[in-house]
């Protein structure tokens, strides 16, 4: 063989390798913009992305974002590598005929569970935290039986859409399901139902954190004139505000749950994810209801949330029914199988795909951090929030809000709230 065909067998060889290549590149390429669509969606408008800037209304991108330190923000962050990695390996699996996609969204409850919760304990999977609201309200119409008070602690520290939300209403003009809802109105099936909102604040009118003692009393009597007027109560224990704050106390709650059994409920908002795996399992075993999400503290993307259900709560309702307007914001494989029956209301979408890929993403954060262990995990966040501490101290234009907790030290925050020029409305930026 000459030398000049020696040279185009080799030129071939390498003009088809590096086709191969360039169409195995153009293969992932494809597979991971699927992907990112997939990720932004299953949600309402908040998630998402401008067309120019490529990020949501909370300012996150769709992909990591390694150049950027998001610091598990108390409002959203950013997807980690290490779960955008899961996301992808589980997309990839989901498209391959052999896919088992409600068994999928079984082993995403499992695990939640395994980390939060303890045998018999039910996950209910949502879009964010405010469609946790929505589903809680469910649950505790079903449990309950009667016109409701829901007792919502702090509103304006937690979503925007909450309130609503609380009343069994639309809170945005969109949702996961649904391009078009009306924002206020109430959802269809629960047109009728008697459902109320009550506010119990943590703050005074001057923005001054009320003492626990006083949290506690106005809840009580939040409850009280909820149960007076032949209502049931359903009232949220806030576990950690997006300033740090927390309220009322689990003593209190106690107390509610034990004397008003059968008529009211306690919801703890632990969707900050800001309190330990052992209080939030202690809560259920309480036979209170939690909400969580896995995009605050844990680090992963935003909106996927869930309910979680304590065993004796999940028992009472097998038979329960979702209204048909729920169908905009919930799928069938959010619920477990024991609830197949909820869903007689309405046609209910299947599956919601791209919350399922933002929790798989969450979990590998949650799992990855609770494989630390907890000594250690406790001495860092010392060491984090001592540094912030020195940092405000350090800055004669920087203070926290609520500066006294933070002089008093104490078990740290993970929540650091900052105000500029000492908190001069006039003179902040």
């Amino acid at each position: 063989m000459s030398d000049a065909a020696k040279r185009l067998l080799s030129d071939q060889a390498f003009a088809s390798v590096t086709a191969a290549h360039a169409v195995e590149r153009l293969k992932v390429s494809s597979s991971r913009s699927r992907l990112e669509m997939m990720l932004a969606s299953g949600g309402d408008e908040r998630i998402w992305p401008d067309p120019t800037s490529r990020r949501n209304r909370y300012g996150t991108p769709t992909p990591p974002a390694p150049d950027e330190v998001w610091f598990s923000s108390s409002t959203a962050s950013a997807i980690t590598e290490r779960g955008y990695q899961a996301a992808c390996e589980a997309f990839d699996a989901l498209s391959e005929e052999s896919g088992d996609l409600a068994g999928w969204f079984d082993d995403i409850r499992a695990r939640i569970v395994a980390q939060f919760g303890a045998p018999g304990v039910e996950a209910v999977l949502t879009a964010s935290g405010t469609e946790a609201e929505l589903a809680a309200l469910a649950v505790a119409k079903a449990l309950l039986g009667r016109p409701i008070a829901n007792i919502v602690v702090a509103p304006d520290e937690t979503g925007s859409g909450v309130a609503l939300a609380a009343t069994g209403a639309h809170f945005a003009a969109t949702a996961a399901f649904e391009p078009n809802v009306e924002k206020g109105a109430p959802l269809a099936g629960w047109e009728k139902d008697d459902v109320v909102m009550r506010r119990v604040e943590i703050r005074d009118a001057g923005g001054r954190l009320r003492p626990p003692a006083e949290i506690d009393r106005s809840a009580g009597l939040a409850v009280a004139d909820a149960l007076r007027t032949g209502r049931g109560a359903l009232l949220h224990l806030l576990d950690s505000s997006k300033t740090g704050r927390n309220g009322p106390g689990r003593a209190f709650a106690r107390e509610i749950s034990a004397n008003a059994a059968g008529r009211a409920l306690v919801l703890v908002d632990a969707c900050q994810l800001r309190s330990s795996a052992e209080q939030i399992r202690a809560d259920l075993a309480d036979g209170f209801l939690v909400m969580i999400t896995g995009s605050k503290f844990a680090g992963g993307p935003p909106f996927c949330g869930a309910l979680l259900i304590p065993p004796d709560k999940a028992e009472k309702l097998r038979g329960m029914r979702l209204p048909a307007g729920l169908a905009a914001y919930t799928a069938r494989c959010d619920w477990p199988k024991s609830f197949e029956g909820a869903f007689e209301a309405a046609d209910f979408a299947p599956a919601n795909l791209g919350m399922g890929l933002r929790w798989t993403a969450a979990l590998a954060e949650i799992e990855a951090y609770f494989n630390i262990p907890a000594r250690l995990r406790e001495e860092i966040a010392m060491l984090f929030a001592e540094s912030a501490r020195r940092c405000v101290a350090g800055n004669p234009d920087l203070d926290f809000l609520d500066a006294e907790c933070w002089r008093l030290g104490g078990k740290p925050s993970t929540i650091f709230p900052i105000l500029t020029h000492r908190g001069d409305p006039a003179r902040r930026v």
